[in-house]
């Protein structure tokens, strides 16, 4: 009948989408896909890493890696060792001895002293941190001519030369070594034994050692103490200024401070 057409519904249109035009964008996909990979794999190693050059970064073929800069080898001729610490200590003690020797002899012990500070001690290559046992108002000693006041008497008016008391003995027993690289701390107690009398004195200490150039061993840092002493009880009343009784041969002694009476009993 004229005007009266049955419509056609969109499932009565060829699927020409599904049919034609998916297969056809498929294989132009795969196709650009290969073309890429060929010519990536082609391409020269470095030629992805100029874009990136200036944050640091370099591209390959298998991954992307953070540009690191090489360490700085290490020589392992200057490695210090536990040996080479405990004859540096043998020569720190000889040489205390030596100049005690020589003062007592009436030979030149300033010179000993002098040269021992530059061959001993690292003045001669930078900062030395050296703290003596006997000093009180100049404690730190970061200059040649202050290791040599204390040693053998100079400007430092305190100083009555450590060395030239003189010792007969000086022993190192160690706590500790710490080797690390071309440095060496070592820590422990010496015992110095007086020439003249034959009395050892204790004193505690910590050395730092370091390599230099030709296996030179200089030291670096130099600390030493007089053991803590913990108060007597009569010290430690006399601090304090407390009045104590104590029986006594005979009696009883009243002290407070300084003041001291004896009743005879």
């Amino acid at each position: 009948t004229t005007g009266s057409q049955t419509p056609q519904t969109a499932s009565s249109h060829p699927p020409l989408l599904a049919s034609h035009l998916v297969p056809a964008v498929a294989m132009q996909t795969t196709l650009s896909l290969t073309i890429f990979a060929a010519a990536l794999l082609a391409a020269p190693a470095d030629a992805f890493a100029a874009p990136r050059a200036a944050r640091g970064v370099s591209v390959s073929r298998s991954a992307v890696s953070r540009s690191v800069a090489p360490r700085a080898s290490f020589d392992m001729a200057l490695t210090i060792t536990e040996d080479e610490v405990i004859k540096a200590q043998r020569i720190w003690a000889d040489g205390v001895v030596g100049i005690g020797k020589a003062f007592t002899d009436g030979g030149d012990y300033v010179a000993m002293a002098t040269a021992a500070a530059s061959d001993i001690y690292a003045y001669d290559y930078g900062k030395v941190l050296f703290k003596p046992t006997r000093c009180a108002e100049v404690q730190f000693r970061p200059e040649p001519k202050d290791a040599l006041s204390y040693f053998v008497g100079g400007d430092i008016a305190e100083d009555g030369g450590f060395a030239i008391q003189p010792w007969s003995d000086v022993k190192f027993v160690n706590h500790g070594i710490n080797c690390h690289g071309n440095t060496a701390i070592a820590m422990g107690n010496y015992w110095f034994t007086d020439a003249n009398t034959g009395k050892k004195s204790k004193v505690e200490y910590t050395f730092g050692y370091r390599k230099f150039e030709e296996g030179k061993i200089r030291i670096f840092l130099h600390h030493s103490s007089v053991p803590y002493q913990p108060p007597t009880e009569g010290a430690a009343a006399a601090s304090s200024g407390a009045t104590t009784v104590k029986k006594s041969d005979g009696g009883i002694t009243v002290s407070k401070g300084d003041k001291h009476i004896h009743i005879y009993l």
